[in-house]
């Protein structure tokens, strides 16, 4: 079975040859920005067009059929009237894979919905795996492949999260996100009106994608619900399954016109994902964060956890959004409460959550974080600072109690991005995800310790 799947999906995601239909020089049209996007991939790629002779100073050829060597995948950006006649030819050519740009098909109505079903027959009888039609494309960093119309995708930092969504609108938001905070993105793709690769299809193939650790999705509608659920719940037990579900409300019928799927009712979507295990969220930034989150650390053995703080409003907010996201901060064991008494003056609050306002530097806020960890009532940390001048941060310490205990360890640094990049990344490298407010962190946690139920659910234990 994985044999089979990752090889049907080889030539799409790892092309050795990539065609490029409709590249053209007007950068008023996508296929100059697909073209773009290609210019840089050490594979081979092949421009079309019968319009051109060269562009970018390579040759450029009157239609895929021309092409005298073998193609494994194209990119198309034609008018949805020649999308049929292009296709047969790349079924003739032997073409196994197909990012397809170009819409005005099924989400248009009856007309272009027939149009889409030739074309799924095409595909199917030819064994062309399809992205799209109207989609913005995808890539693959590990393979430095970019089939999209969005060249920044070319960019993201290599990575083992797959972000696959309906919309190129926010595929290309979660790409910026990811660019702009350094998360590491293994592929990314908008599945558009998923003419013959739907969530099942590549929840499945992601499954046994060895650069995939994590999948977060943004959905629209789903054409095959009990398909979408009978596999979630097999990837779960192996990796985390983040999503992200748009047209919730009456009023929103967007999601119909826009990818040619009904919306639903979200209580429906709502009890599936719990159903099937799938962890909901209900943003963009919730979305990566939790995916960020599931990335680094390991789920927790429960939901007991350790707040350490050294501002006590930010520790209040913690406790919140720990509280009304499943979370308990137990109290310490008898023994850890003696050596916080020793630790820490009698004026600050010593119990769970821990105030380190008054921690001496730097060496009560590294035996504070290694006291929590040590104790058997808590199953993961959440650590808050604010950056200070000289104060520095326990980065090394945190990132050697994160191997030597087990337990998954939450980061919140607050400060001007230039001034605390430095221990971000540090803390990224050693697998210790950081958040910027505390609301984010303790989220991020809640989903950590969510996937945790989720495992031990499905496992019987």
């Amino acid at each position: 079975m994985k044999n089979r799947i990752v090889e049907e999906f080889r030539k799409l995601f790892y092309a050795d040859s990539v065609a490029v239909i409709g590249a053209t020089s007007d950068f008023t049209k996508l296929g100059f920005y697909a073209m773009y996007s290609m210019l840089n991939y050490d594979g081979k790629v092949f421009l079309v067009n019968p319009r051109f002779k060269e562009l970018e100073g390579r040759k450029v050829y009157p239609s895929i059929s021309d092409i005298p060597e073998n193609v494994d995948l194209a990119v198309i950006v034609v008018p949805a009237g020649m999308i049929l006649g292009v296709l047969r030819e790349c079924a003739r050519k032997g073409v196994k894979g197909a990012s397809i740009i170009t819409a005005l098909f099924k989400e248009i109505g009856a007309e272009g919905e027939k149009l889409q079903k030739e074309m799924a027959s095409i595909a199917n009888d030819a064994g062309i795996k399809i992205i799209g039609p109207n989609t913005i494309g995808f890539a693959n960093t590990h393979r430095g492949l970019n089939a999209s119309f969005n060249p920044l995708f070319g960019c993201l930092k290599k990575g083992n999260i797959a972000v696959f969504c309906q919309s190129g609108g926010i595929s290309s938001i979660l790409g910026n996100m990811a660019l702009d905070e350094n998360i590491g993105i293994s592929k990314i793709a908008s599945l558009g009106n998923r003419v013959n690769v739907d969530f099942p299809e590549i929840l499945e193939y992601l499954l046994y994608d060895d650069e995939t650790d994590v999948i977060a999705i943004h959905i629209e509608g789903l054409n095959d619900a009990r398909s979408f659920m009978e596999i979630a719940k097999k990837v779960v037990k192996e990796k985390p399954i983040v999503a992200y579900k748009v047209g919730r409300t009456d009023i929103n019928k967007a999601a119909y016109s826009h990818t040619g799927s009904l919306a639903g009712d979200y209580k429906l979507y709502s009890t599936m994902f719990k159903q099937a295990g799938v962890i909901p969220v209900d943003n963009p930034i919730e979305l990566l964060d939790a995916a960020k989150a599931l990335a680094f650390q390991p789920a927790p053995a429960g939901n007991r956890v350790a707040v350490l703080t050294q501002q006590a409003g930010a520790g209040l907010v913690l406790c919140d959004v720990c509280a009304m996201n499943g979370l308990i901060m137990p109290p310490f064991t008898e023994k850890t409460n003696k050596k916080f008494e020793e630790l820490l003056p009698p004026y600050t609050i010593r119990t769970n959550p821990v105030d380190l306002a008054f921690a001496s530097l730097p060496w009560g806020r590294v035996e504070a974080s290694r006291l929590a960890l040590e104790d058997e009532n808590i199953d993961a940390l959440i650590y808050f600072q604010l950056y200070f001048p000289m104060m520095g941060f326990p980065s090394e310490e945190l990132i050697e109690f994160s191997k030597e205990y087990g337990k998954p360890i939450v980061v919140v640094l607050n400060g001007p991005k230039n001034l605390v990049d430095e221990d971000i990344a540090k803390l990224g490298k050693g697998g210790i995800p950081v958040y910027p407010t505390p609301e984010r962190g303790a989220k991020a946690l809640a989903h950590l310790a969510q996937y945790g139920q989720i495992l031990r659910r499905f496992s019987g234990k």
